[in-house]
């Protein structure tokens, strides 16, 4: 395939292999010193959970649409985009989509059912003609508390994203929803109240280019016809790699693998390169898909793929190794292997195998299936563009092609991961094939507190809760292993300005921590790192929050019922009054119509204050509904729907 480069006009000749990277200039941090560290080895294991990736499709999906009923009419879409020119494009290597402009929001050309309970359905609709895939770009992304928004395609088996709530997945109001098979994306709001709020706007979405178009621009051939089928080989590593998709100003592919740690907590450590993703922007777009590998030995036929929503943290990076060490958000579904490693370097001679997806296709295209290269290492001082000291590889069966870019070398003997892959022939051949593969013996200093280290694993920070003026709630996932976790706070995203108080703020054996004494209508960013007697893990995620303004409609969260009897509960809540003096009551049912509400109760302050409220006269073994409201001068706010069964 031609390959042609960002930022660059011509392709640059490396020595005799005529080697060009895969994808896109690497951006270069601080390198590690690999002279200091002991070599350690660590095997692989098989995954021995049943997790799944929490992904579901519309036959399986809790959609609001289905649970009232709403006829969504998916042949009226709302906007309609002509079919792209893919020759008026030049794609870069890996490209396989484009991004295109639109402006929609929940008002524009929307598809709206009123519910018998007051709540609403709106429907955009969303086609992109032509494409074979489709992703939606949110923007200023927040909703009020019960109201949900999902995504998913046209048709009956596609994939369902969602639900996204509040500032969404990342708590930034801006994200990507994740890729839909097919032309047209569907984006249904479930509005829980007559909020005059916008909720949202899409200002973007992507276009995955039909296999006839993203060939058009490189004039290139398909796979080529020495690449070997990964079945015909016992490596359990197969499953330990996936094919990646991301969006970086378009749509890219690229492969990866699962990593290994000491404490074997199947933590979703995932290796690609730092041409692939190299921010934490595209890291937050990432989606895996796993087991994309034929079902035998050459039989041209898919096996059962498992395609993970979007979603990475960005743990380190660099562009002179060209690696990228992230944290999958989702785990890795049940029957991946994660990968041993060797932290020692290889010697020119040393038996190797590559496991890669080659070209641009995505499941269900059949082409670029799971393949595998074998040879040698015949080079331990080999250079390509930004990539200094690599391996060079030489093959005797198999090939690399862009769309491999990021998978993993292993040693023939014991099936170590030793490398990532950084450039290989351009064109691509089979004639003399060779690849320029990254050292995991020079960046595994970079990333050993992660996976050889009696310090836990850092943890996944989530979006913040209880909302207020001068408060929030920093939360995160709990950490196997941790015995406490430690909290930053600043005003700026590169953590130089703390919050006086939190720097460093031992909070204990916690998944939460309220942040007081902050300014209104300020934004801050919140990071949080686990510790045991070991050690202390790197930092999670940054996650960023606004404080409210300093008075407003109240806010108001709906927590679970307690004393729950035969005929009798206690309703509970937390209330913001956000400055006004607020009336309070819980509303309650057999329905999401209610029909029953507890006395009024006032509130007054800028802080959250429980409410709580017992109810009889209930019936034995029922299933009740509940809400709370809350209503002061600047106007009413509804709490989540909940519910709790009576013995």
């Amino acid at each position: 395939m031609k390959t042609k480069m960002r930022n660059l006009a011509t392709f640059v000749l490396l020595s005799a292999a005529s080697l060009t990277i895969l994808f896109a200039s690497p951006t270069i941090q601080p390198s590690g010193n690999a002279q200091n560290e002991v070599d350690v080895a660590l095997p692989g294991i098989v995954s021995r959970s049943s997790d799944s990736p929490g992904t579901r499709t519309r036959a399986d999906a809790d959609l609001p649409s289905l649970r009232y009923g709403s006829h969504i009419d998916l042949n009226q879409p709302g906007v309609t985009l002509d079919q792209v020119d893919a020759r008026s494009f030049t794609l870069e290597p890996n490209q396989i989509g484009v991004n295109r402009g639109v402006a929609v929001s929940p008002n524009t050309r929307a598809q709206k059912f009123v519910n018998p309970d007051g709540s609403q359905i709106i429907a955009l609709v969303i086609k992109s003609s032509g494409a074979s895939g489709v992703g939606v770009h949110f923007r200023n992304f927040a909703l009020a508390d019960g109201d949900e928004v999902y995504v998913y395609g046209a048709a009956p088996d596609s994939m369902v994203f969602g639900p996204f709530t509040e500032k969404g997945p990342w708590g930034s109001d801006e994200f990507w929803s994740g890729t839909v098979d097919g032309d047209t994306a569907v984006i249904e709001f479930y509005k829980r109240t007559d909020e005059n709020r916008q909720g949202f706007e899409i200002s973007e979405i992507s276009h995955i280019l039909a296999e006839r178009d993203w060939r058009l621009p490189s004039n290139g051939p398909d796979v080529l016809n020495c690449e070997v089928d990964a079945s015909c080989f016992g490596d359990p590593e197969k499953n330990a790699v996936a094919r990646i998709v991301f969006n970086n100003n378009g749509m890219f592919v690229c492969t990866g693998t699962l990593l290994n740690d000491l404490a074997q907590d199947e933590t979703p450590y995932f290796l690609t390169a730092n041409h692939c993703v190299n921010s934490q922007v595209v890291a937050q777009t990432v989606e895996a898909y796993w087991f994309y590998q034929t079902t035998s030995c050459n039989s041209g036929v898919l096996r059962t793929w498992v395609h993970s929503p979007p979603g990475a943290n960005l743990l380190a990076t660099q562009g002179a190794n060209d690696f990228s060490f992230l944290r999958l958000q989702s785990n890795a579904p049940a029957g991946a292997f994660f990968s041993g490693w060797t932290s020692t370097a290889q010697s020119a001679g040393t038996g190797v195998f590559g496991l890669h997806h080659p070209d641009g296709y995505m499941p269900p295209g059949v082409n670029s299936y799971l393949r595998r290269s074998t040879g040698s290492v015949m080079n331990t001082n080999f250079n390509c563009l930004d990539l200094a000291d690599g391996y060079e590889t030489g093959w005797t069966s198999g090939s690399t092609e862009p769309g491999s870019s990021g998978s993993g070398l292993f040693t023939s003997s014991n099936h170590y991961l030793i490398g990532v892959l950084s450039c290989g022939p351009a064109p691509p051949t089979c004639n003399n094939p060779g690849a320029g593969y990254s050292k995991f013996a020079n960046f595994y200093p970079l990333i050993r507190q992660y996976i050889y280290s009696g310090a836990p694993s850092a943890p996944i920070a989530k979006p913040a809760t209880y909302l207020a003026a001068h408060s929030f709630r920093a939360n995160w996932r709990s950490v196997s292993g941790a015995t406490g976790y430690i909290l930053d706070v600043a005003t700026n995203n590169s953590f130089t300005s703390y919050v006086p108080g939190y720097q460093h703020l031992n909070v204990g054996n916690t998944v939460g921590h309220t942040v007081a004494g902050l300014g209104a209508s300020t934004t801050y960013y919140y990071r949080v790192r686990a510790y045991n007697g070991s050690g202390t893990s790197g930092n999670s995620n940054v996650i960023s929050v606004t404080t409210l303004p300093p008075t407003g409609r109240p806010a108001v969260v709906t927590n679970p019922a307690t004393l729950v009897m035969s005929h009798s509960a206690k309703l509970n809540a937390a209330v913001d009054p956000h400055g006004f003096s607020t009336t309070v009551y819980f509303q309650y049912g057999r329905t999401i119509s209610y029909g029953f509400r507890t006395p009024n109760q006032i509130r007054t302050g800028n802080s959250y204050q429980n409410v709580a409220a017992n109810i009889s006269g209930l019936t034995a073994h029922t299933t009740y509904h509940f809400r709370v409201v809350g209503i002061n001068a600047a106007g009413i706010t509804y709490g989540g729907d909940r519910t709790f069964v009576t013995p």
